[in-house]
C-alpha cells in the first residue's frame, strides 16, 4: 500500500534515526566490553589476572550476541576510543553513518593541528556524500588544509597493496585489488578496452568487463598492452608553478604532485582554450566574454615525447578554495537567489559569437576533453559513474532546428550525465543550471537544491 504522508523529509529522518540508532548499539557494546575488561573473571597463569584476556572474551561475547565478527567489534572500540570528540558526535547524533564514521576517522589519523573548523568540514562533506565518495572528498579537504603533510601521508599510503578475495553466496567470489590510484586506473583502463573490444558480444557490460579481466590476468590474451593511465592537468601545474589537482581518466582528480609524477614519463599533447588568448582579447567575464581566436574554443596541438615535465612544485589548489568558498555561499542563499545567480541563462557558455563545432550537436573530442576533466564524474548528486561513462549533456538544451537560439556546444554549457540521470533531466523531473566557476545547480521535484562543483 503506499501511503502518501511519507516525504523526503521523512526518510530523511528515518536515515538519521537508523545511523543514531546503530552507533547506540555501538556505544553499548563498547561499554560492555569496558566493563568486563576491568573484572578479574578471566585469570591468566598463575591466577594473574590479564586484562588483555578479559577483553578477548569480552569481545567474544559481543560479536556472538549480535552475530558479527570479532574483528568487527575490534574495530568498534578502536574507532570510539581515537575518534575525535566532534566526529564522535556526528556519529551518535545519526549525522554520520558508520561506514563515513569509519572514514573519517582512519582519514583524520594523524593529522597535525586540526581545527574545529577542519572537522566541521570534512564531517559535513562526509553526511553529504555517498559511502564510496567519502574518502576521495576528505582527500580533497586535507589537502587543502596541509598540502605538504598529505603528500607524505599519501606516498608513504602507496606502499602498501593487496589482493584479496571474498567468498560470496552461489558459488561466487570476489577478487579485490587495492594500491596507488594511478596504477589501478592502468589496469582498469586496459579492462575497459579489452571489454570494449567485444561489443558483438550479447553479455551485458559487466559480464565482458569480467571475462575481460579474467583473460588479461590468467594470460589467455597474447599482446595484451601494458599497464598505462591518461593523465589531464594545467599548463601551470605540469611546469610545477601551480598546484592544481590533475584528473586522472576513469578515476578523477588526484593531486598535483601525483599528476606531476604520472605525467613524467608520458607523451603529452596541449589543449588550448580561447580564454587563454588573453594577448590577442584580454577576456574580462563580467562585460567582455571570450571571443575564439581562429574559431575554435579549444585547440589541439600535436603529441610530443616526453620527459618536460618536473617531478617537484607547488602543492595545493587556489582555485578549488575559491570555488569551494563559493559552493559555501551559494549553500546559504534562498532558491529564489539562486535562480539568480545561473551564469549565461543563454547557454552560450559568455561567448559572443559561436565557435567552431559550438552550433553542431556532438562536442568535439577536445571539448570533451576539457569538460570530462572538469568533472570527475556524472554531476547529478552522488553518483560515482565516471564523466567518461556518461553523456555530455547540453545544460540549456540544443536547439535542432535553430542552433544559434538554443545552448551551444560549448564547455560552458556541458556537463557530464549518466544515462539515468540524463533521462530525469530530460523527462523534466530534475532540473540542472550552470552557475559561475562551472558550478552545477541541481534541484529536484520537491524543490531540494544541491551544488556539484569541478574536481568534486
Amino acid at each position: 500500500m503506499y501511503d502518501a504522508t511519507v516525504s523526503v523529509d521523512v526518510l530523511v529522518s528515518a536515515k538519521v534515526d537508523a545511523q543514531a540508532s546503530f552507533a547506540r548499539t555501538v556505544a553499548a557494546s563498547c561499554s560492555y566490553v569496558h566493563e568486563e575488561s576491568r573484572r578479574p573473571a578471566v585469570l591468566g597463569p598463575g591466577g594473574v589476572f590479564d586484562a588483555d584476556a578479559a577483553e578477548a572474551c569480552a569481545v567474544a561475547e559481543v560479536a556472538s550476541a549480535l552475530s558479527v565478527s570479532t574483528g568487527t567489534v575490534t574495530e568498534w572500540l578502536f574507532l570510539t576510543r581515537t575518534a575525535r570528540p566532534a566526529v564522535q558526535e556526528a556519529f551518535t547524533a545519526g549525522r554520520l553513518a558508520y561506514a563515513a564514521f569509519r572514514t573519517v576517522c582512519r582519514s583524520l589519523a594523524g593529522v597535525p593541528n586540526a581545527t574545529e573548523a577542519l572537522l566541521q568540514r570534512v564531517i559535513a562533506a562526509a553526511s553529504r556524500c555517498t559511502p564510496g565518495a567519502v574518502a576521495a572528498a576528505i582527500d580533497r579537504i586535507l589537502a587543502d588544509f596541509d598540502a605538504e603533510w598529505h603528500r607524505v601521508v599519501r606516498e608513504r599510503a602507496a606502499l602498501e597493496r593487496a589482493a584479496t578475495v571474498r567468498k560470496l553466496p552461489r558459488g561466487q567470489a570476489e577478487l579485490i585489488i587495492r594500491g596507488p590510484a594511478e596504477k589501478v586506473a592502468g589496469m582498469w583502463r586496459n579492462i575497459a578496452a579489452a571489454a570494449a573490444r567485444g561489443v558483438t558480444d550479447p553479455s551485458s557490460l559487466p559480464a565482458r568487463l569480467f571475462d575481460a579481466a579474467h583473460a588479461l590476468l590468467t594470460g589467455a590474451v597474447s599482446g595484451a598492452p601494458a599497464n598505462h593511465a591518461v593523465i589531464v592537468l594545467d599548463a601551470a601545474t605540469a611546469a610545477g608553478l601551480a598546484g592544481e589537482p590533475g584528473h586522472l581518466v576513469g578515476w578523477g582528480p588526484v593531486p598535483a604532485d601525483v599528476a606531476r609524477r604520472i605525467a613524467e614519463d608520458a607523451t603529452w599533447q596541449a589543449l588550448i582554450t580561447a580564454a587563454q588568448d588573453s594577448e590577442h582579447h584580454p577576456p574580462d567575464p563580467e562585460h567582455d566574454p571570450p571571443v575564439p581566436v581562429d574559431g575554435r574554443e579549444v585547440r589541439r596541438t600535436r603529441r610530443m615525447p616526453a620527459g618536460w615535465t618536473p617531478t617537484t612544485g607547488k602543492l595545493g589548489s587556489t582555485k578549488a578554495r575559491k570555488v569551494r568558498e563559493q559552493v559555501e555561499y551559494l549553500r546559504t542563499l534562498p532558491p529564489s537567489a539562486l535562480d539568480r545567480a545561473v551564469d549565461n541563462p543563454d547557454g552560450h557558455g559568455g561567448f559572443v559569437a559561436p565557435p567552431d563545432g559550438a552550433l553542431t550537436y556532438r562536442p568535439s573530442e577536445a571539448v570533451a576533453a576539457v569538460v570530462t576533466a572538469l568533472y570527475s564524474t556524472c554531476v547529478h548528486p552522488g553518483c560515482a559513474v565516471p564523466s567518461e561513462d556518461c553523456d555530455l549533456d547540453h545544460v540549456v538544451p540544443f536547439d535542432h532546428t535553430d542552433p544559434q537560439r538554443g545552448g551551444w556546444t560549448v564547455t560552458g554549457n556541458l556537463e557530464p550525465l549518466c544515462r539515468r540521470h540524463h533521462g530525469l533531466k530530460t523527462r523534466r523531473q530534475w532540473h540542472y543550471r550552470m552557475l559561475r566557476d562551472g558550478i552545477v545547480h541541481i534541484r529536484d521535484s520537491n524543490g531540494n537544491d544541491y551544488l556539484t562543483a569541478p574536481g568534486e
